[in-house]
């Protein structure tokens, strides 16, 4: 995965945002993402229930909540590489993973959103644990974005 003229190489740009203040609006996140020529975006605390599946101008919206007003996480990705997504895993309100096959090379992007401080450690420990599971869960040979 490069770009300098790299036979096969694909140059992604990849982001993070707590969209707290988005809330609602994926067609205000998308044209900013549009805008900044983002290619796959994490939100976190999107606060929207539910495990869907939504298309937004040029990027396609997955997402898991579970409590409105309350955690959530998604993962964007645009039009020219929406078709490439080939297996989507909503974990829970914290933590959803994708895999895309793009070219020879297979990513898997996983979007988390941790447990904030001052919240219960048996809450603090499973996330993690979930987390290093997935993490294990991913062969050698593909490529894993968190």
């Amino acid at each position: 995965m490069g770009g300098n003229g790299h036979k096969g190489a694909y140059r992604l740009r990849i982001g993070s945002w707590n969209i707290g203040t988005l809330t609602g609006k994926p067609i205000e996140l998308a044209k900013i993402l549009q805008k900044r020529k983002v290619n796959i975006k994490y939100v976190q605390e999107t606060q929207w229930v539910g495990s869907r599946a939504r298309n937004t101008d040029d990027y396609k919206l997955w997402y898991s909540g579970v409590h409105k007003g309350k955690n959530g996480v998604g993962i964007l990705v645009d039009g020219e590489l929406r078709e490439s997504v080939v297996e989507v895993r909503r974990v829970n309100d914290r933590i959803m993973s994708i895999k895309l096959v793009v070219g020879e090379c297979t990513l898997n992007v996983v979007s988390v959103y941790a447990p904030q401080a001052g919240l219960d450690e048996e809450v603090k420990r499973r996330f993690w644990e979930r987390l290093d599971e997935i993490g294990r869960s991913i062969p050698l040979v593909e490529r894993l974005f968190i």
